[in-house]
């Protein structure tokens, strides 16, 4: 390691800089907390899609729902309150994934290009 970098390095002995270690991932918050895996979130997202304004609303209110519903019910009206699309397009990128994006690459050189990597540090 370079040495302008060794006095931030980690010293044995002292308090750990993150006490609660790494955050955990959505899916495993899922699993654990409401007891739902991948695929039973996805069903549940794309179903809530297909709702009407009325039965978004009725599933958010109702204290019988389970939280997850309430919680995507009420991003899905706040979204649409505020004339916004980015929480639907979420959810659909979540449950469906990123629709596919297509990239034209064209090059007018016909000489090869050549990529080097020095790796000496001096």
């Amino acid at each position: 390691m370079s040495n302008h970098l060794t006095q931030y390095q980690f010293k044995k002995g002292q308090p750990s800089p993150h006490p609660e270690g790494r955050p955990k991932a959505l899916k495993t918050i899922l699993k654990t907390d409401f007891g739902i895996t991948q695929s039973q979130c996805n069903d549940i997202i794309l179903s809530m899609l297909a709702m009407t304004k009325a039965q978004i609303e009725q599933e958010s209110n109702n204290p019988d729902s389970p939280m997850f519903t309430r919680i995507i019910g009420k991003a899905m009206l706040k979204s649409l309150n505020n004339s916004s699309l980015y929480a639907l397009e979420s959810l659909l990128n979540r449950s469906i994934g990123m629709p596919r994006q297509q990239t034209d690459l064209r090059t007018t050189t016909e000489q090869p290009i050549f990529v080097s990597l020095n790796l000496d540090v001096e």
